[in-house]
């Protein structure tokens, strides 16, 4: 694992910002200097997430839990499978993160990303067991799909997208 600064990180994060093809770039030395680093992986998915590549994103989460297997990186890949439609694998990474640490897991938003991939699968009732968890000062401001606002318009939310998976299944 590389040392990180905070005056490095806030280059990489500047560069992840203005130009992620060569942040992708930076990192893919990174890579090569220690490919047994699951960290790297995991920074590279998000500049691929960035670009709207959600199957190169994937690919490096897969390799970062085969190398290190933690709550965000499952937290992550659930989130990556739920904007592609994989709602069912999504869940799947979703309940293994809560397994490994229920604090860590609840902290991290796993109810609003498991309670969004619930109600996108029409299950109303696991999907406001999750709206639930979620704290009573909550907010979201609903990147990649999940609902934005407050704890109850969240839930009126999910609630809807629930209702409508229902009505409307996919084939």
């Amino acid at each position: 694992m590389r040392k990180m600064t905070p005056e490095k990180f806030a280059a990489e994060h500047k560069l992840f910002w203005k130009n992620p093809e060569k942040y992708i770039e930076m990192v893919n030395g990174f890579i090569r200097e220690n490919p047994d680093d699951s960290t790297e992986y995991f920074s590279r998915h998000q500049a691929w997430a960035r670009l709207g590549k959600l199957d190169k994103a994937l690919e490096d989460l897969n390799q970062s839990i085969s190398l290190e297997d933690k709550v965000i990186s499952r937290l992550a890949r659930g989130s990556i499978l739920c904007r592609m439609g994989r709602y069912q694998e999504a869940l799947g990474d979703f309940n293994r993160s809560e397994e490994f640490d229920p604090v860590g897991w609840a902290d991290c938003w796993g109810p609003l990303y498991r309670a969004n991939c619930h109600a996108r699968l029409g299950d109303e009732r696991a999907a406001l067991a999750d709206c639930e968890r979620l704290p009573e000062d909550f907010w979201s401001p609903g990147i990649y799909g999940e609902p934005a606002g407050n704890k109850t318009e969240i839930t009126a939310e999910i609630r809807r997208r629930a209702r409508a998976a229902k009505q409307n299944p996919k084939s």
